[in-house]
């Protein structure tokens, strides 16, 4: 029997390597041939085969387009995969663009990144053309779409609903459970610390835990946010040098930069906190805080919403709002007892639907759709 191949396209290799391992595991378990097509950084796939690709980060003017269209088309043509998945906004428009020569095409949906979170006309227009481009490709028979919250399958099918057997909706990139997990007990001694591990990019809402904090420590209150990542400079919209040096002179803010040990940094907090303005899948970093037994603050949008609610996993406040931030950061601060209940839900809910495990199955139930 011939060997099956199947094709991830991705932006870049170390996203690949940093959510979605357990996809291009799973794949090889099964016996796939499996490439990973990206701009390649030298991320180990672990047994995946890297294509290099042409890839501009939020390059979205027309010849930047023309090219990588190009580009994909002529992969396609060139490796005939029998399955390609295609994972966030940029890949699966280019394989749209492309034609699929063939292959039955996963489009995963990640989230609309900032392009979601602009209002932006000419980003509406752009994003209910893609929408329109992948409701033809499942009507055609030879796509399956992806989703991590309902709020991006509503936009997919813009008011005209797809059929259930075409859409799977995935539990994020999952969690190493093994790997995430709740500390012993809460850090002891000193004050309150705020956790929030992100990329410093504006959509990512930083900013807002910032403003609350400072809101906070003007009321008299002894708190610390300790932020997590690193400036990510590719991205259109990341966070100025300027103002990360502002934040870092802030009194109470401790910036960590990019950190290796995340259970580490999740179990040095109290709570983690997620400002976010939108544009999300499901936050892989809400994920492994969960995981690891810490209650969550979280803004009322798709994803960060969605995992909140299903297991009543801390609290949601409106988007964009500092004050109302600040007095649930304050509630949690204050209560123990109810950063344990939380905590423990969250890590529960985790346990229940969103591993590492939940993620790759979902993934080979939809190549095995597709077969």
């Amino acid at each position: 029997m011939k060997t099956k191949k199947l094709l991830f396209l991705a932006t870049e290799d170390w996203f690949v390597r940093s959510h979605f391992m357990p996809l291009v595991r799973r794949a090889l378990s099964e016996g796939y041939e499996v490439s990973v097509a990206a701009r390649l950084s030298g991320a180990d796939l672990e047994g995946a085969r890297p294509i290099e690709m042409p890839f501009a980060r939020g390059s979205l003017d027309a010849g930047s387009i023309a090219r990588e269209t190009l580009a994909v088309r002529a992969l396609m043509k060139r490796e005939r995969p029998d399955i390609m998945h295609a994972i966030a906004l940029q890949p699966i428009a280019l394989s749209l663009l492309a034609g699929a020569h063939g292959a039955a095409r996963i489009l995963a949906v990640t989230g609309r990144g900032y392009l979601g979170v602009r209002g932006a006309a000419w980003t509406k227009f752009a994003l209910d053309r893609l929408a329109g481009r992948v409701r033809r490709a499942i009507a055609d028979g030879g796509a399956l779409l992806l989703v991590e919250n309902e709020a991006d399958r509503r936009w997919i099918e813009a008011g005209a609903p797809l059929p259930d057997a075409r859409v799977l909706l995935m539990p994020g990139a999952g969690v190493d459970a093994e790997k995430f997990k709740p500390a012993a007990a809460e850090p002891s001694g000193g004050p309150i610390r705020i956790g929030i591990a992100s990329r410093l990019v504006w959509s990512k809402g930083v900013d807002i835990a910032v403003e609350a904090l400072r809101r906070l420590r003007s009321a008299g209150r002894d708190l610390e946010l300790h932020i997590a990542g690193g400036a990510d400079r590719g991205n259109p919209e990341h966070v100025a040098d300027s103002e990360l040096e502002r934040w870092a002179a802030t009194p109470g803010i401790v910036m960590h930069g990019p950190v290796q040990d995340v259970a580490a940094f999740w179990a040095g907090v109290h709570l983690a906190c997620f400002p976010s303005r939108g544009g999300e899948g499901l936050p892989r970093s809400l994920l492994e805080a969960a995981a690891c037994g810490r209650a969550l603050v979280a803004s009322d949008t798709p994803g960060c919403a969605d995992f909140v609610r299903a297991g009543d996993a801390g609290l949601l406040v409106p988007c964009e709002d500092p004050g109302v931030l600040a007095e649930a950061l304050a509630r949690l601060a204050d209560d123990a007892a109810l950063r344990a209940r939380l905590g423990a839900a969250a890590h529960a809910l985790v346990l229940a639907r969103y591993t590492e495990v939940h993620a790759a199955s979902c993934a080979a139930e939809a190549w095995a759709r597709l077969g």
